[in-house]
Order: structure tokens, then C-alpha cells, then sequence
């Protein structure tokens, strides 16, 4: 039985997992502090949206050229050219904050910029993992990924929150900072993979090549999709935290830091199982009944009001999430041809990039009807789509 830390032999891979540690505490920092900051200068669930969806649309129009970019160049220097410029952007917004001077439109000029950089930096760092782990410690590698990611959502998002109460939301923007900075060095352990060649195709040409070749693929096509039906249905109730925290809960940062950090802890167990099923076989099941529970989980954290079950629901969210997010990385890799690779990868980034398609409706109900509501039925509809795909789709099933 393959351990379930097994791809941290590597010791190229453990440099990644551990440059992606640094990251991924800045990201769930910023989940934190970010939508404390807009929900402070304009009480909006709408202003809540259109911002956090600000890195979305730039990743909507550049990400299939941060996918072409990666199948061309050293995707190790992609990765340390953005963690360090993801830096710089975050500390020019410790600054204005510090400053007083912050302004909504700072915050979506920022969220825009972190979007550019997200759409060469999510191709690079997925698809450098399978040049550092071979194809059946692929699953493993993924879970131990989100494992981190799940650690880090335990640990950034109540760190973030305390921050908050204790020092001002500044010191949560340094922190931030200084945790992707860190990362640059950790990032410069990883070995060139000798991706650079002679160009002979226009980008346009490139592009088109990647677009045609997922239209002939049914099985990637529908991986996408169903990544797609999370990213509308499962992305808006981060959004909204915020505004469930205040006004269903009445929680102040403390508070906000503790419900984000429950879909955290469900995160890391989840991702600690499937890291621990190694070359697991039945990944397409896996990733259907995934889905499923995070709709399910979605609907059930906001219809009961005790904060244990909140807690527990949000976690069950996480750990279902974090595993449909798991299986339908590892099928697209396993599934694509190794030169079109970044291409296939920075499509599913595209699927993330129409977060607004989701967030901003479901933010301009939730001013009228509230959190609740919204949320309920979004986690219904998800979790109708996957099981639609389950017993309308058989071949999905099958997927290992």
C-alpha cells in the first residue's frame, strides 16, 4: 500500500509542497481579510461580489494564454516571477491601508492584478507536479496539495481574523506579503524542465490547437463542465461569509476567521484520505459522490443555526469540495496529452475565472433575501447536477 505521504519522497516535490504552503496561507488569509475590508467600507453583499470576482474575469480573458505561455517557457521561473510580483501586490495594499487612504477600487485594482498573475501561475504549478512525481503517485501528490491547502485554511484563516481584532487588518495584508515572498526561495529549489523550445506557431495557433483537441476529448469536456457547475454553485458562500458572519451569526473578525476556517479543517481530513488511497482506481466515483456532498453540505450549514453544526456542515463542505477539486485535477492530467498539458489546465482555470457568473447574482439576492436562501439553493442545484451526471453518465463513473 502506497503511503499516504508517499510523493514527499521527492524531494523536488516536497520544495513545491512547501513553496505552495507559504502561498496557499496567504491565500486563505486573504479570503479573510479582503472580504472584512469591503464589507467594512460599503456593508454591500454586492460589493462583495464584484470585487472578489475582480481576479476572476482577468483569469477568464488571460488564462488560455498563461496556458500556451506555460507549454512554452521554464515553468519553474513562471512560478517565481508571480509569487514574487503577488507579493509586491499585496504589500502596496498593506501600505495604503497604513496610509489610510484604502478605497474599494484599490481593493478590485488589486484583485484584477492577482488575477494576471493567477492565470500563469495555476498552469505552471499544476503542471510541474507531474514532472516531479511519476504517473501512479500523481492522486497522491494532488491530495497532499490540498492537504496543505487545508492546513493552511485551519491555521491563515483564524491567524487573519485575530489579526484583525488585535492589530488592524494592515498587519493581516504584511503577513500576507511576507508568506509569498517566502515562498520565492522555496520555489527556486525546483529543478528546470527543460520546457523551453522553438516557437513555431503563433500563440493564436497554439491556442487553437489546445481548443480543438479538448472539443474532440468527451471525457475532458465533461470534467470541465462539472468543474464549472462547482464554481458557480460552490464558489458564492465564500463570498458571502462575510455578511452570514455579521448578520446571521453576529460575529466580528474573531468570529469570521473561525467560520472560515472550518471548511479548512474539513479540508485536511479529506484531503488526508484520499492521499491515503494512493493509485486509487475509482476516481470517477470519487469525484460524483464528492460533488454531491458538497452541495448537500452547502444546504445544511445554512439551515440550522447552533454553531457546532454550522461548523461541523462548513467542514463537511471543505472535505467534499477539496476532494471533488482533487479527483477532477488528477483525471484532467491523467487524461491529457503531456505537450498540451497547460493548455487543458489553463482552461479548467477558465472555469474559475466565471466565478462572477455565480458570486454577483448570488450577492444581489442576499442584499434582498439574505445569505441563507441563496446559498440553500445553490447547494441543491449542485448537488442535482452531479447527480444527474452520475446516473445519466455512466462513462463518467468509470473514469480511473
Amino acid at each position: 500500500m502506497i503511503s499516504a505521504f508517499s510523493a514527499l519522497r521527492s524531494r523536488h516535490y516536497r520544495w513545491l509542497w512547501l513553496g505552495g504552503l507559504a502561498g496557499s496561507a496567504g491565500f486563505q488569509m486573504s479570503s479573510v481579510a479582503q472580504g472584512w475590508l469591503v464589507y467594512r467600507l460599503t456593508g454591500s453583499a454586492l460589493a462583495l461580489g464584484w470585487v472578489s470576482s475582480g481576479w476572476s474575469l482577468t483569469m477568464l480573458l488571460l488564462s488560455p494564454y498563461g496556458g500556451v505561455v506555460c507549454d512554452r517557457v521554464e515553468k519553474r521561473d513562471l512560478l517565481l516571477w508571480t509569487r514574487g510580483l503577488m507579493g509586491l501586490n499585496i504589500l502596496v495594499i498593506a501600505l495604503l491601508i497604513s496610509a489610510g487612504a484604502i478605497q474599494v477600487w484599490h481593493l478590485l485594482a488589486s484583485a484584477l492584478f492577482s488575477g494576471v498573475l493567477f492565470s500563469f501561475m495555476f498552469p505552471a504549478y499544476q503542471t510541474i507536479i507531474p514532472k516531479l512525481v511519476d504517473r501512479d503517485t500523481l492522486l497522491n501528490a494532488f491530495s497532499l496539495d490540498a492537504v496543505g491547502m487545508g492546513l493552511m485554511g485551519i491555521i491563515g484563516a483564524p491567524v487573519a481574523g485575530m489579526l484583525i481584532d488585535h492589530v488592524g487588518v494592515a498587519g493581516v495584508y504584511y503577513a500576507m506579503a511576507f508568506l509569498y515572498f517566502l515562498s520565492v526561495p522555496a520555489m527556486s529549489r525546483l529543478p528546470a524542465t527543460n520546457q523551453k523550445k522553438e516557437v513555431r506557431n503563433s500563440a493564436w495557433l497554439d491556442l487553437r490547437e489546445g481548443t480543438h483537441y479538448i472539443l474532440r476529448q468527451p471525457v475532458l469536456l465533461g470534467l470541465l463542465s462539472l468543474a464549472l457547475a462547482r464554481v458557480i454553485f460552490a464558489m458564492p458562500y465564500t463570498t458571502l461569509m462575510p455578511k452570514f458572519a455579521r448578520e446571521v451569526m453576529g460575529f466580528e473578525g474573531t468570529g469570521l476567521g473561525l467560520l472560515v476556517a472550518a471548511p479548512g479543517v474539513g479540508s485536511l481530513i479529506g484531503s488526508l484520505a484520499v492521499a491515503s488511497l494512493g493509485n486509487y482506481r475509482d476516481k470517477g466515483k470519487l469525484l460524483l459522490a464528492s460533488g454531491v456532498g458538497t452541495g448537500l453540505g452547502l444546504f445544511l450549514f445554512v439551515t440550522v443555526r447552533p454553531l457546532p453544526l454550522v461548523l461541523f456542515f462548513l467542514a463537511l463542505v471543505g472535505a467534499a469540495g477539496n476532494i471533488s477539486m482533487v479527483a477532477n485535477s488528477a483525471l484532467l492530467q491523467a487524461n491529457a496529452e503531456d505537450h498540451l498539458r497547460g493548455r487543458v489546465m489553463s482552461v479548467y482555470l477558465m472555469m474559475w475565472g466565471l466565478t462572477p457568473l455565480g458570486t454577483l447574482p448570488a450577492g444581489a439576492v442576499a442584499d434582498r433575501l439574505g445569505v441563507p436562501p441563496v446559498v440553500a439553493l445553490e447547494g441543491l442545484l449542485l448537488a442535482t447536477v452531479f447527480l444527474a451526471v452520475m446516473f445519466l453518465q455512466p462513462q463518467m463513473r468509470r473514469l480511473e
